[in-house]
């Protein structure tokens, strides 16, 4: 056969609704799980997606270094240790590290509107996280040093 039947195409395909995201909610001033009349508790949509942010771009959760998770999980943030020098590249550089470790999520739709303050060797950087379902502006920290 010359023109085989390969199937549907991408365009053809339809997408299956994504089911709610989830995620344990935290209280970040333990690191323990929040608890609501003595349980933990979860959380979904935007509010679920704020912490799955913050605990993707933690130094702790670095990509490729635990098999637990996806390599696909994590971020390369600890590659800008030590970094120096010109000002625009770093940005550049924690604009992209900060998109490939949010994009994985299927939920989220875009990471933009960068703005940086730097102080001495820590670096804030500030972005808006377009999702699904609306979106929130968020918050990272580098330390360079």
């Amino acid at each position: 056969m010359i023109f085989p039947d390969w199937g549907e195409s991408p365009q053809e395909q339809t997408r299956q609704p994504l089911p709610p995201f989830r995620e344990w909610e935290v209280d970040w001033q333990s690191g323990a799980l929040a608890l609501r009349d003595g349980e933990p508790y979860t959380v979904s949509g935007d509010r679920a997606l704020q912490i799955w942010v913050h605990k993707a771009l933690l130094p702790e959760t670095a990509r490729f270094l635990y098999t637990a998770w996806s390599f696909d999980y994590g971020n390369e943030l600890s590659g800008l240790l030590g970094c120096a020098g010109d000002r625009g590249i770093l940005e550049s550089l924690l604009r992209r590290y900060i998109r490939d470790a949010l994009l994985v999520c299927p939920y989220i739709r875009e990471v933009d509107g960068f703005s940086f303050s730097h102080e001495g060797s820590r670096v804030k950087a500030a972005f808006y996280v377009a999702t699904i379902y609306n979106g929130f502006y968020q918050q990272t920290e580098v330390t360079l040093s």
